[in-house]
């Protein structure tokens, strides 16, 4: 049996991805409505009408997730590699499949709007099984990607990951994305208050040009009409050989908004950033929250990312 890790302590986690140096069937939810609001991105919070079940990953076999995941397009000049980030999405329509073999994570495809990476250690990709996430390169760096284990996890309802793609080319996409089974809106809680602590994995372009793999830590408040989200402690793992790991405090965030439906859209701000949080409550009563975000400040920085809590 797998030892359950809180995903309060992860990055908390050590994941460090793309470093330098017969299954589920799929969970899904509707986005019919995620445009028809006043404020904002205009992204309200999913619809559900199913009842939400267990994640139970195969011990050998293959399963797949839906939820929906932020996209950042990027370009990489190739003689002095600096990036620079042409667009950002909101949330859209993801899914990640993965296959497992003894109970690990053998095999990762991450497919979302604009951005698709396949990696599978049975064909020479790496992958490195870790406490609480699986950690997928291909041989060349080129691709890589992280997904939080649920298997591994304290989470029973949700995992998150984030991917890239296309970093020795002179164009690239990096994706990050929240998947699991969405509290059915009509079972939505009221009349109570309830808080949750996680962690968060992301992709960032920070104001010297470079590329790094970012985690923090996540904490969400609500009285599931209105929720507070905060990330703090970001650390930031180097994309580029020769370039140092370091904290990042100017992309840490906070912010509020509005539940809709089964989610949240917040309005974030941090000391460098500022940008939007979509969440996501998971399980048959909200005992789970998760979603992704995207935000942006001066010098090109860029960040994306998907986080989970409990």
């Amino acid at each position: 049996m797998n030892t359950k890790v809180s995903c309060r302590f992860a990055a908390i986690f050590p994941i460090v991805f793309l470093s330098a140096c017969g299954g589920i069937a799929g969970l899904d939810f509707d986005l019919d409505d995620d445009d028809s609001s006043s404020g904002g991105s205009g992204v309200q919070g999913p619809v559900s009408t199913t009842p939400a079940q267990k994640i139970n990953l195969p011990q050998d076999g293959t399963a797949t997730l839906n939820g929906r995941a932020v996209v950042q397009t990027f370009t990489t000049n190739q003689t002095t590699r600096a990036v620079a980030v042409q667009s950002q999405s909101i949330p859209s329509n993801s899914s990640v499949t993965v296959s497992t073999s003894g109970g690990d994570i053998i095999a990762f495809t991450g497919s979302a709007t604009g951005s698709n990476v396949n990696l599978d250690s049975r064909t020479g990709d790496n992958v490195q099984q870790g406490t609480v996430a699986a950690v997928f390169n291909s041989p060349d760096l080129d691709r890589g990607a992280v997904l939080l284990d649920p298997s591994r996890t304290r989470f029973e309802y949700q995992t998150f990951g984030s991917w890239i793609e296309g970093r020795n080319q002179a164009s690239g996409t990096a994706a990050a994305g929240s998947y699991g089974s969405v509290t059915p809106t009509a079972d939505m809680p009221t009349g109570r208050n309830a808080s949750y602590q996680g962690a968060s994995t992301g992709v960032a372009r920070l104001s010297d040009g470079n590329q790094y793999q970012t985690s923090s830590n996540i904490n969400v408040t609500t009285d599931f009409s209105s929720a507070t989200i905060s990330s703090t402690n970001t650390d930031a793992t180097s994309l580029v050989v020769g370039v140092p790991d370091r904290a990042a405090p100017e992309l840490d965030f906070s912010g509020s908004g509005s539940i809709s439906n089964s989610g949240f859209t917040a309005t974030v701000a941090g000391p460098g950033t500022n940008g939007e949080a979509y969440g996501v409550f998971y399980g048959p009563n909200a005992e789970e929250v998760g979603g992704t975000f995207q935000a942006t400040g001066a010098n090109g920085v860029s960040h994306i990312g998907a986080f989970g809590a409990d």
